[in-house]
């Protein structure tokens, strides 16, 4: 389950008419470790898999990655800061949750990236710009640009480890559960849950699938229904089970809640359950005005 922040607005990576003459160069190469990059009039673009849809971004190395809100729907709209070297500007935009995002055999899974109307942009290069690719997603991936050839260039990629693949099956499941949630689907929600769960937190115990639903059904109602927001730490094997912190949010109408806690889950028909939550003092619950 899972968030980002963000930088500045627009400060362009100027390119020089090396792409150009680079293109052939770059096609000599394995398209699994050099990417071309192509251009929107002088600025350059790469291709990047969205949730496996291709989308032309423009590659910045002074921004952070964010999204254009024409192409993708965003989400949980709030006051975000935007900076650059000499400002900070407060942008109203939204957040839009992304499963994956991959160039070449390179993939991020599970990031929240914000979404800004990228248009005038697009218009001045001439072309459709979906989002721009930051220093902090082109370190995350793995990927040097190299301006001279004109590509993006793949480092060594590994095969995932067992922890690794462990990890992301959680965290597609906790996502899962997540939207669950955020949807008020309570029947969907109980799937999430062992049939012997058991809670344990400050304001008592719940033991069983039913009682869990029941308990959060209290977020249903208001209107506005609650929103959850919640990131899964360090999720480790043990066994047969896995462990992992977590911390979360809850905003309701009128209170926010925010808290931390130590998860168990266990894999049953290649499905992970959630078996055991144990929460820690809640760090405060905030009264809305």
């Amino acid at each position: 389950m899972v968030g980002a922040h963000w930088q500045r607005l627009v400060v362009i990576l100027a390119v020089s008419g090396a792409l150009g003459g680079a293109r052939a160069a770059a096609q000599s190469k394995k398209p699994e470790t050099d990417i071309p990059i192509q251009r929107c009039n002088r600025l350059p673009v790469v291709t990047v898999q969205v949730d496996k849809e291709d989308k032309r971004f423009l590659v910045d190395t002074a921004a952070t990655s964010f999204l254009n809100r024409m192409s993708f729907n965003g989400r949980d709209a709030r006051e975000i800061s935007i900076q650059s070297w000499n400002a900070t500007t407060a942008l109203h935009a939204g957040y839009v949750p992304v499963d994956e995002i991959s160039i070449g055999k390179h993939v991020v899974r599970n990031v929240q990236l914000a979404a800004i109307d990228l248009s005038a942009i697009s218009q001045t290069c001439g072309g459709q710009l979906d989002g721009i690719l930051g220093l902090d997603l082109l370190e995350k991936l793995g990927v040097t640009i190299d301006l001279e050839r004109g590509v993006v260039h793949l480092g060594p990629s590994a095969e995932p480890s067992a922890d690794v693949s462990v990890a992301a099956g959680i965290e597609d499941a906790v996502n899962s559960c997540l939207d669950a949630f955020n949807r008020a689907d309570a029947e969907r929600l109980a799937s999430c849950f062992d049939s012997e769960f058991a809670l344990t937190s400050p304001r008592g115990e719940l033991h069983g699938r039913d009682e869990a639903v029941n308990y959060l059904r209290q977020y249903f109602g208001a209107s506005p229904h609650g929103h959850l927001s919640f990131r899964m730490r360090d999720a480790r094997p043990l066994g047969e089970l896995v462990w992992g912190v977590y911390e979360y949010s809850i905003e309701a109408p009128f209170v926010r809640t925010d808290g931390r806690g130590i998860m168990l889950c266990r894999k049953a028909e290649d499905h992970w359950y959630v078996l055991s939550m144990y929460e820690s003092p809640a760090i405060a619950a905030t009264a809305k005005p």
